[in-house]
């Protein structure tokens, strides 16, 4: 796997550059995993590639592009690479000098790059210098790499050799013609410097080769610590390569009721979504984004196993030497039935709190039924012959019977309601018109309201959406019930509020309004925190707009509350409109 770092050597050349010109060398390296002066005092830093690059390409804006004439001016007159270049002259052969700077020091101080040399005999070399196609590009680099090569016989006081370079996208071709060898006398004398610094270059040897080691056990270290947290992880992971799995841990597998992470690999990801959902294409999005998505797995070897619900977390890494993509995923099926269960209970607490509105909502009906049946009673006491009746005793009749029936389907859609409301079951989404949820959450809130505040409705025609019917009608419930809750009856005449729906931006919305007292910037900040309320004991758990907002945002919705003291609250539902849901499923199928 190529390393995404370089030694520190050359970085400290550049930086060395930076101070003989003048430059803020802190400015260059913010925000960079750079530390400057660390790195002038050792060769055997680490740098990360990417801090390099954009170093460089920093110096050579500041440089007004002059950066490789600089870099090769250090490179020549300060001479960083003392005992190299003495070891390189030990024969004065500038075929042993680049011999060493493409076999052992290049590749050794520029571990991301790649070296392809060809030997062209005693006139020269030809050098293909790559770099991989997952780290950023630099073609500053590639142009002070090709005067370094022009300029290297200086070093050992020999003229630059010829050089013929043609650069590419991550790549650049060198080729390097040799100039004339030294005369005997000067190699003689060559011999004998290099002979004197072998000592210290065979230090220097010594040093790198233990900071190497030292590097190498520290990556061995912590890629074993990596696979025993991704073992250990109570979350699944996995692995993929071109959407294929190429790894998983074995909490994974046990969340799909397999024996072990070695089952799942080398299938396909697709394979593995429940119907509906593309996990490939939801996890490029949570790589994409950096936020978590939800989707459902499907067990493998049993089809009539329920899906599993997950949250999915998703990034770019190299591993065992390919491009890949890592995702976490955690199970969240308790979650899910601890939120079913949350919902169950404020539908619950709801209920009683409404229970004698409720009553008096289903009293009033049925108490005009029984007035109007009473009358008839009355009136067939004295005539039980209804032929005998005059015309307009006839009509009062079945005016009175008409309203009686009235009166009683009144109550009986009373009682409906109370059962869709109360029952348990399935809450998946269905196609409806949001003003039907309304309708039914102000049946049952209509008494709480009017109690301590005139209501008025405005509901316009705002598009369908895809929701359930039921849980939509306990989110309006609860905004209703809490703007009620949070005025006075002294106040009645005074307090108002209203409820509207109305379409906008391919949404359909719903806005429960009140002039209340309003809420202080603390409150609205804790107020979807599950059992925060403000509400005294007995009318409230904390948990209906917790629970209201995990409802709308099931749908693909949102729950906005704005509000001041003194000024009010409101409360805004945007739910998207079925056609731009199925418009965006559609897109979602089709990359």
């Amino acid at each position: 796997m190529a390393a995404r770092y370089i030694l520190s050597q050359p970085v400290a050349l550049a930086v060395d550059v930076a101070i003989d010109e003048g430059l803020d060398v802190d400015a260059l390296a913010r925000g960079l995993e750079l530390d400057h002066r660390a790195i002038q005092r050792t060769a055997y830093m680490r740098v990360p590639w990417e801090s390099f690059v954009i170093f460089l390409e920093r110096m050579e804006e500041a440089l007004g592009g002059e950066l490789v004439p600089a870099m090769t001016r250090r490179f020549v007159e300060k001479n960083p690479f003392s005992n190299f270049a003495r070891v390189g002259g030990l024969f004065c052969s500038p075929q042993l000098l680049y011999r060493m700077a493409n076999y052992v020091f290049g590749p050794m101080m520029f571990p991301v790059a790649r070296f392809d040399v060809e030997e062209l005999g005693s006139i020269g070399f030809r050098v293909m210098l790559t770099l991989p196609p997952d780290v950023r590009d630099c073609p500053v680099f590639f142009r002070i790499c090709g005067e370094f090569l022009r300029h290297s016989p200086a070093l050992i006081g020999m003229k630059p050799a010829r050089a013929h370079h043609i650069f590419g996208v991550r790549q650049a071709t060198f080729q390097i013609d040799y100039p004339p060898s030294l005369s005997l006398l000067a190699r003689l004398r060559r011999f004998t410097d290099a002979a004197l610094a072998s000592r210290a270059f065979m230090e220097e040897l010594q040093a790198q080769g233990e900071r190497l080691r030292e590097s190498y056990d520290a990556l061995q270290e912590s890629e074993e610590t990596f696979r025993t947290m991704v073992e250990r992880s109570p979350d699944g992971v996995m692995v993929l390569h071109e959407d294929a799995i190429i790894f998983a841990n074995d909490a994974l597998a046990r969340m799909l009721a397999l024996r072990g992470g070695p089952e799942l690999v080398g299938e396909r990801i697709e394979t593995l979504g429940a119907p509906g959902y593309d996990v490939s294409g939801l996890l490029r999005e949570a790589q994409e984004h950096g936020e978590a998505v939800a989707l459902r797995l499907r067990v493998p070897e049993d089809d009539t196993a329920a899906a599993v619900p997950v949250e999915a977390r998703a990034l770019r890494a190299r591993f065992l030497g390919r491009d890949a993509l890592i995702a976490t995923m955690r199970d969240v099926r308790e979650r899910e039935a601890s939120m079913a269960r949350a919902i169950d209970t404020d539908r619950l607490v709801t209920m009683g709190t409404l229970a004698a509105g409720v009553a008096h909502e289903v009293n009033t009906p049925l108490g005009y039924a029984q007035a109007n049946l009473e009358f008839i009673d009355e009136l067939l006491e004295d005539t039980p012959d209804l032929r005998e009746l005059d015309a307009e005793a006839q009509a009062d009749v079945l005016a009175s019977l008409r309203d009686a029936r009235k009166g009683l389907e009144r109550a009986i859609e009373i009682a409906s309601d109370l059962k869709e409301i109360g029952r348990e079951g399935d809450v998946r989404g269905e196609v409806l018109d949001p003003r039907q949820s309304v309708e039914g959450a102000l049946r049952w809130a209509r008494a709480e309201v009017l109690q301590v505040a005139r209501l008025h409705m405005a509901l316009e025609a705002c598009g369908e959406v895809i929701a359930s019917r039921r849980r939509l009608s306990q989110v309006v419930l609860n905004l209703l019930i809490n703007a009620a809750h949070a005025m006075s009856s002294d106040r009645r005449h005074q307090n108002l509020v209203e409820i509207t729906t109305f379409a906008s931006d391919e949404h359909a919305c719903i806005e429960v309004c009140d002039n209340g007292p309003g809420m202080t910037p603390e409150t609205l900040e804790r107020v979807f925190e599950p059992f925060y309320t403000t509400k005294e004991p007995g009318r409230g758990t904390g948990l209906g707009l917790f629970v209201s907002r995990e409802i709308v945002e099931e749908f693909g919705g949102t729950l906005h509350l704005e509000s001041e003291p003194g000024r009010g609250t409101r409360a805004t539902i945007r739910l998207p409109q079925r056609q731009a849901v199925t418009s965006k499923t559609a897109t979602t199928s089709a990359s």
